[in-house]
């Protein structure tokens, strides 16, 4: 009788964990597959989404408001062309606005500030693994270019700084840039012993002129020395003729005696 009630026991715990698994996994299909998709944002972006995954987050000033739900890769057959549209889940609670008259609806205010200027682009979340995230940035300067066939929200896009300077380095003439200078340095190295040689001659012209030079400011320094001893003696000549008159004035009238 005891082993029979142990039997009933266990199967009813059987019976409510698989209950519980079932739940979960209806939970889940249910929340993948039965998504509200009216709330579904999409983006399309010009550059390399590698990094970008199913759950990556969606930031606006810092705050995470949303995350990525889904990507799909649309392929043009006739045109030969690809496009990576990014599906968002906005977290209400995080995006919701009020105002005088109420409550103003998700999908109203993000309209209004996709007017205004709002726009998405990558940035960085994890440097190490490479991992992206999507941040919101208020950018009116950028044109808002739509991708999508207006099932969808859209909000447009503008190109990361990494894709920004990948495409302004793609604008420098690096190859005709390295071809100048190869060049240049052959140019340089077939004409390196004339170009020696007349910066010998004109190393020895300028020693030459340096000597010369110093030899005039040699003389002439000398002539200075001389004059500036002549005009020494002339003061001494002055200065003892003057001491000579204050002890003898008469000096003036009859000369200076012999």
């Amino acid at each position: 009788m005891q082993q029979n009630k142990t039997y009933k026991m266990t199967g009813l715990f059987v019976f409510v964990g698989m209950l519980c698994l079932g739940a979960i996994i209806f939970n889940y299909v249910g929340r993948r597959f039965t998504m509200d998709q009216k709330n579904l944002v999409v983006m399309y972006f010009e550059e390399s989404i590698l990094g970008l995954s199913v759950g990556s987050s969606v930031v606006f000033q810092g705050v995470e408001i949303g995350k990525v739900e889904k990507i799909r890769l649309v392929t043009n057959l006739q045109k030969g062309t690809f496009k990576t549209p990014v599906y968002v889940l906005f977290d209400k609670k995080k995006i919701l606005q009020f105002n005088s008259n109420g409550r103003v609806p998700a999908d109203v205010m993000l309209k209004n500030l996709i007017e205004k200027g709002l726009r998405a682009r990558l940035i960085g979340a994890n440097y190490l693994t490479g991992a992206l995230m999507i941040e919101l940035v208020m950018d009116s300067e950028q044109p808002a270019v739509m991708r999508g066939t207006g099932k969808y929200l859209e909000i447009p896009t503008e190109l990361s700084s990494f894709a920004m300077f990948s495409n302004d380095l793609k604008e420098v003439p690096v190859r005709e840039s390295l071809l100048r200078l190869s060049d240049l340095i052959a140019d340089l190295n077939q004409n390196m012993p004339a170009i020696m040689s007349n910066i010998s001659q004109i190393t020895a012209k300028m020693n030459r002129m340096l000597d010369q030079k110093s030899g005039e400011a040699t003389k002439t320094m000398n002539n200075l020395n001389a004059t500036l001893e002549e005009i020494s003696k002339t003061s001494r000549s002055v200065k003892n003729l003057t001491d000579y008159l204050e002890r003898h004035p008469e000096a003036l009238l009859k000369g200076k005696e012999k």
